[in-house]
C-alpha cells in the first residue's frame, strides 16, 4: 500500500470549550445562557486537522466535560500513532469503539472522536462525511423547525415577530407543567394558526396531569409531545398514547438501540428524537434510526442546546442523507450563539431553510483560533467554579 495512503493520528487535544448565547435558554430540565461542549482535535501524520464536538448534558447522557476528558483519554490510546489504510478500515475502527464498554457507557466522548476522525480522514482521501459512509441520498435542501424556548409571557412576542417573518413551516415549543396550552395559544396568535405545532415538556408532567394536557393540546391542533414524562415511565406513557389523541417523541428516554427497543415493546411512543451526541456520533445515530423505523417508530431529527458548526455540519450530512425524518432541528448558529466556531457563517435562512455543505470531511472551516478562545473563557468562567447552571 502507498504511504501517501496511510492515514496517521499522530496529535490529539481534547478541549472544553464555553460558548456564550444571545439569550438565555430555559427549559423544565436546564437553564442556561452559555454551553460547555467539548471539542477534539486531531492531527494526521501529513499535517491534516479534524474536529470533532459534543454537547454532554448530564440529565440526558450523565455525561459532564470531565467525563468526557477522562474517556477520550481511554479511547484515543488506541488510536493515535494508529496507521489507517483505507476508509473502511476507519469504519471498522470506529465501530469496535462505538460498541466497546467505553464507547457505549460514554456516547457523547464517542460523538466527539468520531466527527473528528471522520473529518481527518475525509480531508486525507478527499471524501466527504456521506461518502465516507455510504450515504446514498444527499438532498440539496433542508427545512429545519423553529424552536421555542421557555420564555417569560412578556418576552415571548419580541422573539417571535422576527421569526414569523421567516416563513416556519413547523415549530417546536417548550412548555411546563404551568398551562401549556396558553403558550401554544401565545405562539399560534403571533405566529398565524398554519403552522404545524409540536411541543416538548422536557419530562416536566406527571401522569394525573398528563391526559388533561393531552385534551387541551389535541383541541388547539397540536400534532405531538415530546418527553411528556420522566425518562423511566415507559409505562405510563403507553397509557397516555393509547388515548389516541396526539402522538409521543421520545427523548431523554432513549440513548441507544436497546433503548428503542424497550420504548417500543412498551407500546410508549410514535417517534424517536435522534440527537447525534447522545447516540455516540454518527455511526450510533444510524444504529438507533435503523432500529426504530425496523420497530415501526417514525423518527426526528434532534440538536443540543448550543451547538457549533461542527455538529450542525454532521447533522446536516445526516439529515441529507435520507428522507425518514419528520422533523430536524438544529443548525441555530449565530441566531442563539455570540461567537461559532467556524468561518463560514451557518444558520438556517428563511423558512429554517439549509443548503447541506459540501467538501472533504465534515465540509466547513473550523477556526482552531476560534476552539482555544471559547477553551480558555472556559478555563476562565467554569473550570474548578460552583456553577448553578446545568
Amino acid at each position: 500500500m502507498n504511504s501517501i495512503t496511510v492515514l496517521n493520528v499522530v496529535s490529539a487535544r481534547y478541549l472544553p470549550v464555553r460558548l456564550d448565547f444571545r439569550m438565555a435558554v430555559v427549559h423544565n430540565l436546564a437553564s442556561r445562557y452559555f454551553t460547555v461542549n467539548v471539542c477534539v482535535v486531531l492531527e494526521s501524520g501529513s499535517g491534516l486537522f479534524g474536529y470533532g464536538e459534543c454537547v454532554p448534558r448530564s440529565y440526558v447522557t450523565g455525561e459532564t466535560p470531565e467525563s468526557v476528558v477522562s474517556a477520550l483519554k481511554v479511547m484515543l490510546k488506541d488510536i493515535t500513532e494508529k496507521s489507517l489504510s483505507s476508509p473502511q478500515e476507519l469504519l471498522s475502527l470506529l465501530e469496535n469503539t462505538g460498541t466497546s464498554e467505553t464507547g457505549i457507557k460514554n456516547p457523547s466522548a464517542m460523538c466527539a472522536l468520531e466527527l473528528a476522525l471522520l473529518d481527518m480522514a475525509g480531508k486525507h482521501w478527499n471524501l466527504s462525511v456521506s461518502d465516507i459512509l455510504g450515504f446514498t441520498g444527499k438532498a440539496t435542501s433542508l427545512f429545519y423547525s423553529l424552536v421555542v424556548p421557555m420564555i417569560p409571557d412578556d418576552a415571548i412576542q419580541a422573539f417571535l415577530e422576527p421569526a414569523k417573518g421567516f416563513g416556519f413551516s413547523h415549530v417546536k415549543i417548550k412548555v411546563d407543567s404551568n398551562n401549556p396550552a396558553r403558550r401554544v395559544r401565545t405562539v399560534k396568535e403571533i405566529m398565524g394558526s398554519d403552522i404545524e405545532i409540536r411541543v416538548d415538556a422536557n419530562c416536566s408532567w406527571n401522569s394525573t396531569d398528563a391526559p388533561g394536557f393531552f385534551r387541551e393540546l389535541a383541541e388547539l391542533g397540536v400534532v405531538s409531545v415530546e418527553q411528556p414524562l420522566p425518562a423511566d415511565a415507559l409505562d405510563d406513557m403507553a397509557k397516555l398514547r393509547s388515548l389516541g389523541l396526539l402522538l409521543i417523541t421520545l427523548d431523554e428516554s432513549v440513548q441507544g438501540s436497546s433503548d428503542v427497543k424497550r420504548a417500543a415493546t412498551a407500546g410508549a411512543c410514535d417517534i424517536i428524537n435522534v440527537r447525534i451526541s447522545k447516540c455516540g456520533g454518527l455511526l450510533g445515530a444510524l444504529r438507533v434510526m435503523e432500529t426504530a423505523i425496523g420497530s415501526g417508530l417514525d423518527i426526528q431529527l434532534g440538536a443540543h442546546v448550543g451547538e457549533s458548526c461542527i455538529l450542525s455540519a454532521a447533522g446536516a450530512y445526516l439529515a441529507a442523507s435520507t428522507s425518514s425524518f419528520r422533523w430536524l432541528e438544529g443548525f441555530f448558529g449565530e441566531h442563539l450563539l455570540k461567537k461559532d466556531l467556524c468561518s463560514a457563517d451557518m444558520r438556517f435562512g428563511r423558512g429554517g431553510q439549509v443548503i447541506p455543505h459540501a467538501g472533504p470531511g465534515l465540509g466547513i472551516q473550523v477556526e482552531c483560533s476560534r476552539i482555544e478562545e471559547a477553551h480558555k473563557l472556559y478555563e476562565k468562567t467554569v473550570l474548578n467554579k460552583t456553577s448553578s447552571i446545568r
